[in-house]
């Protein structure tokens, strides 16, 4: 009998991989809680702004401002101010408004308690200097509030906490863990189709899945094949060519050709074809003659004797009459035929 194997099964990485990727999430978006008092920080205009909040309509001093892009928000139930960006020199203004630029970077600004904020202009600075803003209103603004926010404080604010990159980086992380755990998952299926075939006692095929060191497939025989009884002299010999239920004379299939013995398949293994057809048509593959039915019959009737006791007289080989024709030997043929080989080997 054979021990059933194992059931294949799928790679167990395809789970871990998914289970790291939650825990990753999960772990990320608790650090990321913990500093949301940072994050408002960063990016609440009313906590994140240059100078102080500008109120009313005017002309309103910044004083000096760096190279970098600056934006201009307001609440939006508040009258639209108009506002105007003007370089410094001294105690005036110097030349034209500054043309409005949007910012490289594309920081939103929001708020924890979800206030909502409207942009109303955006410069670029190309250097550093002394800039004022002029504010005008159509409607009465004087209770109006707008709040000037560097765009490249909001990323540094957001970078500097350790916390809050770590975080983002684990969430990021184990979103993209996620779809490979997928992938491994999938790749992994076990194949349904056996890699071994054993064949049986009775003939029939037995798939073997596994068979590795881990999980060794066992066999066992169910039934001992029947042990042939010793047979004293003179008769030893006998015992080997006695019929059993386990031996299958094969010598009709070969003669046939619905058999292959070793030396065909060896013969054709080298390309050698006539060989193996050649070797089906050898006597010990060939129908029994009379001359070998008579003579197996007279060798069972002495042995039979023997053991009974009653002499008789040993059998005596028959002789066996070849079929095929002699051909008649050179020295008979005429002369003439001679002359004829000679001329026809000449041509």
């Amino acid at each position: 009998m054979m021990q059933a194997p194992e059931p294949a099964k799928r790679s167990p990485w395809g789970f871990r991989l998914a289970i790291a990727g939650g825990v990753m999430i999960l772990l990320g978006a608790v650090m990321m809680s913990s500093q949301s008092d940072s994050i408002n920080a960063a990016m609440d205009p009313r906590e994140q702004h240059h100078d102080e909040p500008y109120t009313g309509a005017g002309t309103h001093a910044l004083g000096e401002l760096n190279g970098t892009c600056y934006r201009l928000y307001q609440l939006p139930s508040e009258p639209v101010m108009s506002v105007e960006m003007h370089r410094v020199e001294g105690s005036a203004l110097v030349g034209e408004a500054l043309t409005e630029k949007a910012c490289k970077l594309d920081w939103q600004v929001m708020a924890a308690d979800g206030t909502e904020f409207v942009e109303r202009a955006s410069w670029t600075l190309n250097e550093s200097g002394e800039y004022a803003l002029v504010i005008e209103c159509e409607e009465d603004c004087t209770e109006s509030t707008a709040w000037l926010v560097p765009i490249d404080a909001i990323q540094n604010d957001l970078l500097s906490s350790t916390w809050l990159v770590v975080g983002g980086a684990m969430c990021c992380l184990g979103i993209l863990t996620t779809p490979l755990a997928l992938v491994v998952y999938f790749a992994s299926k076990p194949s349904r189709a056996p890699r071994v075939m054993m064949v049986g006692p009775e003939g029939q095929l037995i798939p073997i899945t596994d068979v590795n060191p881990d999980h060794p497939t066992l066999f066992t025989q169910e039934e001992q094949m029947p042990q042939q009884p010793a047979v004293a002299p003179p008769f030893s010999d006998t015992a080997e060519h006695q019929p059993s239920e386990q031996f299958v004379d094969g010598m009709q299939d070969v003669a046939a050709g619905s058999l292959l013995t070793t030396e065909q398949v060896y013969a054709l293994m080298r390309g050698d074809v006539e060989g193996a057809q050649e070797h089906a048509k050898t006597e010990r593959y060939q129908t029994t003659t009379p001359e070998d039915t008579i003579q197996d019959a007279a060798n069972a009737a002495a042995i039979a004797s023997w053991d009974e006791g009653v002499p008789l007289a040993e059998p005596k080989p028959v002789q066996r009459t070849s079929t095929t024709k002699k051909r008649p030997s050179a020295a008979t043929e005429p002369a003439g035929n001679a002359d004829a080989w000679k001329d026809w080997d000449e041509q």
